[in-house]
């Protein structure tokens, strides 16, 4: 039958989550120098429904069968940031290493209650979020410099690179598996990347504070 036939659309506030997590931090404070702060964060986020506004159950009688890895669970977060100041300049960086996010695997096909389908195996359907996409890394660097303008005024000088190594960061990959047997026969297009984060960029300003 067609998936909205005769359904009855109802929804309430009846998903679950669960997290774990550790967060530990080394901070130099601003001195004469400089400064920096490293950050790691260890953690794990478990729950039934996906981020999307009005998420569908795969099965509306059994919420347990979507119990998986949350959208935005992510093992390992570092970032570092740091600032030098010499001679009039400052040199300041931001470091970040994200792991990778997961995805859901859909079949393509539609289940009775319309939601996507994800692929069986063994009588049943594999796990929400089951797909691993890739980490994420970037580095950006900073330069600056402030001139005295008069008794008040100040100008500063920058240059900023992000994305400094030009990784390509991949944001979102195509979940869809196909109908073929999972995991051996997917489908040309799975696992494709679909979008990713911005280039290696700079830019150069100029501000005046007053």
């Amino acid at each position: 039958p067609n998936a909205s036939y005769a359904n009855n659309s109802q929804y309430s506030p009846a998903a679950s989550s669960s997290y774990h997590g550790l967060h530990l931090s080394f901070v130099q404070r601003p001195s004469r120098w400089g400064y920096y702060r490293v950050s790691y964060t260890l953690s794990k986020a478990m729950d039934n429904v996906s981020e999307f506004f009005f998420s569908s159950p795969i099965d509306p009688f059994d919420l347990s069968k979507d119990w998986g890895r949350s959208d935005d669970d992510q093992r390992h977060r570092l970032v570092l940031n740091a600032g030098v100041e010499r001679y009039g300049f400052q040199l300041s960086s931001l470091l970040q290493y994200y792991s990778a996010l997961p995805f859901n695997i859909t079949s393509g096909v539609t289940t009775v209650q319309g939601t996507a389908g994800r692929p069986i195996v063994n009588g049943a359907f594999i796990d929400r979020n089951a797909g691993v996409g890739p980490g994420f890394f970037s580095w950006s660097l900073r330069l600056s410099r402030s001139f005295k303008a008069g008794a008040r005024a100040q100008i500063e000088g920058l240059a900023e690179v992000f994305n400094l190594t030009n990784r390509v960061n991949v944001v979102t990959v195509n979940g869809n598996f196909g109908a073929g047997a999972y995991p051996a026969n997917p489908s040309s297009t799975f696992g494709q990347t679909t979008a990713v984060g911005d280039p290696r960029s700079g830019q150069f300003a100029v501000r005046v504070r007053f």
